[in-house]
């Protein structure tokens, strides 16, 4: 008799739990569904909003419209490695240690 009603509760607390993640897992699909999407827009809102910003909108207009700064920017060109080497330095005459001599010579 214990044992049986043991089980019921058990089997209502089941039903009661796995009730309430139903919805729970359907809006969980959705969100991840959306933070897809929303990841597919990064590149391209990048790329446009540096366009924007090429094309003389300052990033605090932008901001003001909505537009606010991307996450990722999109890169730019590499700068090429500096070739030159640096030229070497030369001795600061000025900066010669003085002779030194005896105090009690």
């Amino acid at each position: 008799m214990i044992l049986k009603k043991a089980g019921e509760i058990q089997a209502a607390q089941l039903a009661a739990r796995q009730n309430a993640m139903e919805p729970l897992a359907a809006i969980l699909a959705d969100r991840i569904r959306l933070i897809s999407e929303l990841a597919a827009t990064e590149v391209p809102y990048g790329k446009a909003h540096v366009a924007a910003e090429a094309a003389g909108w300052s990033a605090s207009e932008l901001a003001a419209l909505g537009a606010e700064e991307p996450t990722h920017r999109p890169r730019g060109r590499r700068a090429r490695p500096n070739t030159k080497a640096a030229a070497p330095l030369e001795p600061d005459p000025s900066a010669d240690i003085p002779s030194q001599t005896p105090v009690n010579a």
